[in-house]
């Protein structure tokens, strides 16, 4: 039985990765609380989020490329290993997070 940890052909994998993007003056600043050292800017919070992306882009080639392990967190995830759909370049994918006032009323309980 294969080990799944070791895969037998490359299998895209698909993540959540939280972007936290504000406003500074007059641009905006993008990080990514999970990668350090990854903060970025923009005229607007579009050129913010795809100069975040392109980053990460880089920042996961060189992890790739020394052997160092994702940094796998809240911040980081992974969604799924299969079933993987086609995501198109360029496109800007975004982590929402949002408060709510009580666990007992999110439905879970």
């Amino acid at each position: 039985m294969p080990d799944r940890r070791t895969p037998t052909r490359q299998e895209p994998l698909r993540f959540s990765i939280t972007i936290v993007v504000e406003k500074d003056e007059d641009s905006y600043h993008a990080y990514v609380p999970a990668f350090k050292g990854l903060h970025v800017d923009g005229r607007d919070e579009n050129e913010a989020l795809v100069h975040a992306q392109e980053a990460i882009q880089v920042y996961l080639d060189s992890l790739v490329m020394h052997g160092d392990p994702l940094p796998i967190g809240p911040d980081c995830s992974i969604l799924s290993e299969e079933g993987v759909s086609s995501i198109p370049t360029g496109a800007i994918l975004r982590h929402l997070e949002l408060q709510w006032p009580s666990l007992n009323t999110s439905g879970t309980k």
